[in-house]
């Protein structure tokens, strides 16, 4: 009799919540990318942990942005934005260096020049990122104003007032190859800090595995 009552007792187990997507990656998920070699090297079969979540936030829509990073500190920045084939879009941070290997720097800085009508073409030929790189280039966005939280706002608005102290204003720059799947992205902030971002628009399932942390 006392083993029924306890048996009855028990409570139920709580359900797990459910990663089928990479758009549910939070902080601590780790996920993994397939062998497909239609993948950038650099991330070819990379297993990595998401280490920080933030929104990004433009007039008319905000995105989340995972910030990841695996065995080679390589910082993966995984995001959202909304394209027709609701493709993710997978990024890498530059260094000077790095850009200055990729691009010729006279033909750059026309990027930051109004009203915002540059070409570009890659100069690099041979380099670890040269299968994300488009043929050319086309400037989209000149000077757009927009923010950064660091919060995770997916499904919810970021806050109106700008003034809270985990929002950064920016001025962005865009650039698009490859009929869009292909993006050159840079955030310019108030203190003159500039981060310029390599991005390839990629399916979802490229991401082979997701498991939750801790399990």
């Amino acid at each position: 009799m006392r083993f029924l009552k306890s048996l009855f007792s028990k409570q139920a187990t709580t359900p797990t919540r459910a990663l089928n997507q990479p758009d549910q990656l939070l902080m601590g998920d780790i996920f993994c990318f397939g062998d497909s070699f239609a993948l950038p090297e650099v991330m070819r079969k990379q297993q990595l942990q998401v280490n920080d979540v933030i929104t990004i936030e433009f007039k008319h829509q905000h995105y989340v942005q995972l910030i990841a990073q695996g065995s080679d500190q390589k910082l993966v920045y995984l995001s959202f934005p909304k394209n027709p084939k609701n493709l993710m879009q997978c990024s890498l941070l530059l260094t000077r260096a790095e850009v200055e290997a990729l691009f010729d720097m006279d033909a750059f800085s026309e990027i930051f020049e109004a009203p915002g009508n540059a070409r570009l073409i890659p100069t690099a030929k041979q380099h670890a990122y040269a299968d994300m790189l488009a043929a050319e280039y086309i400037q989209q966005d000149f000077s757009t104003s927009g923010y950064i939280h660091q919060a995770d706002y997916r499904d919810s608005k970021p806050p109106q007032h700008t003034d809270q102290e985990h929002s950064q204003e920016f001025e962005y720059y865009s650039l698009e190859g490859n009929e869009g799947l292909r993006k050159i992205e840079i955030f310019i902030f108030e203190n003159g800090d500039t981060d310029v971002y390599l991005s390839s628009l990629r399916p979802a399932s490229d991401i082979a595995e997701l498991w939750i942390k801790g399990e």
